[in-house]
């Protein structure tokens, strides 16, 4: 099994609705898109993240005619509803239409006011380079790398150890990186019956371990 992982560009008022919506200016952009779904309706379903002035996000949403349905978590996740565009609809079909499988999630980013999303696309040679080659003519592409799939190599989570990953979940349910933040060493010590100053241990080799997956660096795997 093979991966390849793309940039791509495009004409914000083109392609999705809330593009050229969530802007910089706005104060509110999306960061990322964790699932997509066509529905029978002619739109789609979505869930991404929202970077911003949440309370600003809604009001657009709120105004935007091709939003039908939306709800906003205070963390910033949001379902929206919307009406499908001609070029969504055929970009999308680059994975509906082929033996390729897209990993979640999609990040975006925005640079000088252009707006770009990368993705990772997995399958066989023939499949993937038949799915690229179908990509909308309107949509700039760029490869940002290609290979043989490893798990380790896209799971950063992969890079925990069980014990580790029993401390990230109950720091990330108790609110410890939302922001402002939640929860303190302390109170997830509580929970884990363990000491303070162990939590803070965990937490470090949590995050080096999976900042180094990201950035395909050594990690430290050691346990406190």
């Amino acid at each position: 099994m093979r991966y390849t992982t793309l940039r791509l560009g495009w004409d914000d008022t083109e392609l999705h609705p809330l593009t050229a919506a969530f802007t910089d200016d706005a104060g509110v952009s999306i960061e990322s898109l964790h699932y997509v779904n066509s529905v029978g309706d002619g739109g789609y379903t979505e869930l991404s993240r929202l970077r911003g002035d949440l309370d600003a996000a809604r009001s657009i949403l709120d105004s935007v005619s091709e939003v039908r349905a939306f709800d906003v978590s205070a963390a910033g996740i949001a379902y929206i509803h919307y009406e499908s565009s001609p070029l969504m609809d055929r970009l999308l079909a680059v994975v509906f239409d082929h033996a390729v499988v897209l990993t979640w999630p999609v990040t975006f980013a925005r640079s000088n006011g252009n707006l770009s999303a990368q993705l990772t696309l997995l399958g066989t040679e023939d499949a993937l380079s038949q799915a690229i080659t179908t990509i909308p003519a309107e949509i700039d592409v760029s490869l940002v790398r290609t290979g043989r799939y490893e798990a380790s190599a896209h799971d950063p989570l992969s890079s925990l150890t069980d014990r580790q990953r029993e401390v990230l979940d109950i720091a990330v349910r108790a609110g410890y990186y939302e922001v402002p933040r939640e929860a303190t060493h302390r109170d997830i010590a509580a929970e884990l019956a363990v000491a303070p100053g162990t939590v803070s241990e965990h937490l470090q080799r949590i995050e080096a371990n999976l900042v180094s997956a990201l950035v395909g660096a050594p990690g430290t795997d050691g346990e406190p």
